[in-house]
């Protein structure tokens, strides 16, 4: 028994809300140290000498994931208690653990053990509903799982299909222009339908000198390189009146030097009514290299901006209102979010659900960002844990049982609020294509695409992806997209996986994950006792007796229980 394993916070990833009345309580040990978990609470309010003859609610915790160290525990219980034959709601809960080990029994409260059962208050956890409350938070039931295209307009589609030479040509820069347009769009809406996504994110579409935008000059206007604010219109239009999702990405962390606040700075130095829109460190203010202001990477082309200003907040939170109210977006991808304040994401997030509550507000954050999801301030987050896993393991940078513990960990410590809602991605438009990133190995490729339409969450699919498109990093993971002389099965087997995406118990069932033969994985997503498995044969022809007779839903026939190597089967 190994108690310095054992963790319980009271906090958003181990003690929170998850609907009317239901809260989740969760407990991480160490891996098989306990044959039985227990969970144990009472209204807070009830005096210890009542709490010693009156039974407290007893649950047994479920073990619902489980890495190479730890075991992950979980229980839902709920504010509703019947008490002297009165309904009661209650105000808090105090609670411990029963820990069972087959030899000996422990008990663990307010962070500490126990060799015989505590009943008094504190020697407990504590649970303030009312609290649990105010954090807590519902995400977009429409985000839920779903597919969601990602479009960098530059490069997807030019109007009436006038392709520029350079389209099929490896981007030269950064400032490297084609022709993509809203318009062009527009026209491939029935292609973006059919392929059956349920949302597109569109890389900046605001005026910039660059094709990545990410520099922006003017935050109110459409780059009319790009279309005018008709063409934007009719494109949130059309795509939903073909029931697809419109998300923009904005930039706050940063603006072009180009943007009118930095040009008045640089007009008026020290006297520039704009001077703490930025990070100024000295005068005059240039741009040169390295730049006396903070920049974004260190460069002098796209300054830092100061959105604690209050002039400044409320000039991108007009930005914000701006598109919500007068385009009908349904969202927003925020990049460089964990360089912006959590003071300003809190405003940000009021003032867009007061627009539509049901925007989906989605951040880039690629390293701990359990800070950003405590129901004040992101829906979701672009899920690089899952990407780096991902990548790295088909790339034989991790083993599979490496693989399996970063599942089973985002499972065991992710909030479920969330949970199916992380935007899990395997490529975009800041990293080399996933075809490429994997030798152009087409085995590898699939299992990549499957994996990311399989496992839990909202799967974000780079243009192009979908027809295992070429692309080292950036600007060459940006080449024009193309619409013809691509691999028909390839589009027609990621189709195939984004159906079953859309199937409720692959959409938002739970996972459980297993090493098959030693060199297999099984993916199970269930919900009771509906279920729908996944089996990627990495190494030599197997034979697994439990597939003989199962309906595989790719090829839509019954099994043998022959898996090859490299195959993948889904099956129920």
């Amino acid at each position: 028994m190994e108690k310095s394993a054992i963790i319980h916070n009271m906090n958003e990833s181990y003690a929170y809300k998850i609907g009317e009345h239901q809260y989740l309580i969760r407990l991480r040990t160490k891996k098989d140290d306990f044959n039985q978990v227990t969970l144990k609470y009472v209204e807070k309010y009830l005096r210890e000498r009542r709490v010693k003859d009156h039974p407290t609610f007893s649950i047994e915790m479920r073990k619902v994931a489980s890495t190479s160290i730890y075991d992950y525990y979980e229980a839902i219980i709920s504010d509703e208690m019947y008490f002297f034959d009165r309904n009661f709601s209650m105000i808090a809960a105090r609670y411990y653990f029963v820990l069972d080990d087959g030899n000996n029994v422990i008990y663990y409260g307010n962070y500490k053990f126990f060799d015989k059962e505590p009943y008094e208050s504190i020697e407990m956890f504590n649970l303030v509903f009312h609290q649990a409350d105010r954090s807590y938070f519902e995400t977009p039931s429409w985000s839920k799982g779903a597919v969601i295209y990602q479009i960098f307009p530059e490069r997807f589609s030019p109007t009436d299909g006038k392709y520029c030479q350079t389209w099929n040509e490896i981007p030269m820069g950064v400032r490297t222009r084609t022709n993509g347009t809203l318009r062009g769009i527009i026209q491939k809406i029935g292609y973006i339908k059919d392929l059956g996504v349920d949302a597109i994110y569109l890389n900046p579409i605001f005026k910039s000198n660059s094709s990545h935008r990410y520099d922006t000059i003017d935050y109110m206007a459409i780059d009319p390189l790009l279309g005018t604010d008709e063409d934007f219109r009719e494109l949130v239009d059309t795509c939903h009146n073909n029931g697809i999702k419109v998300i923009l990405d904005l930039v706050f962390n940063h603006s072009s030097t180009q943007f009118f606040a930095f040009q008045d700075l640089l007009k008026n130095q020290e006297k520039s009514k704009y001077v703490d829109w930025y990070f100024v460190s000295s005068f005059p203010v240039a741009i040169n290299f390295p730049p006396n202001y903070k920049g974004f990477s260190f460069g002098p082309y796209m300054p830092k901006l100061n959105t604690e200003n209050p002039d400044c907040r409320e000039y991108f939170l007009d930005v914000t209102k701006h598109y919500l109210r007068d385009f009908n977006v349904d969202g927003y991808r925020l990049d460089v979010a964990d360089e912006v304040t959590h003071d300003f994401w809190r405003v940000f997030r009021k003032e867009s659900k007061k627009y539509n509550k049901d925007a989906l507000i989605m951040g880039e954050v690629w390293y701990e960002s359990t800070p950003y999801l405590r129901g004040d301030e992101f829906d979701s987050i672009m899920n690089y844990t899952i990407y780096d896993g991902i990548r790295n393991f088909l790339k034989g940078k991790l083993s599979l049982n490496q693989f399996i513990d970063i599942i089973e960990r985002e499972r065991g410590e992710t909030p479920l609020t969330y949970y199916h809602n992380s935007n899990i991605l395997i490529g975009s438009h800041d990293t080399d294509r996933i075809y490429t990133f994997l030798d152009n190995d087409k085995n590898k490729f699939l299992q990549a695409v499957s994996l990311l339409l399989f496992l839990p969450g909202s799967p974000l699919i780079y243009y192009g992806d979908e027809i295992m498109m070429e692309g080292s990093y950036d600007p060459d993971c940006r080449r024009g997209m193309i619409f013809d002389k691509h691999n028909e099965d390839i589009l027609n087997y990621v189709k195939k996986l984004i159906k079953i995406k859309h199937l409720p118990v692959v959409k938002y069932g739970d996972i459980h994950v297993e090493k098959i033969n030693s060199s297999g994985l099984k993916i199970t997503r269930f919900i009771d006792e509906n279920q729908i498995n996944m089996i990627i044969n990495f190494n030599n022809e197997i034979y697994l007796d439990e597939l003989k007779g199962k309906f595989d839903l790719i090829n839509e026939k019954e099994l043998n229980g022959i898996v090859k190597e490299n195959q993948i089967i889904i099956y129920k």
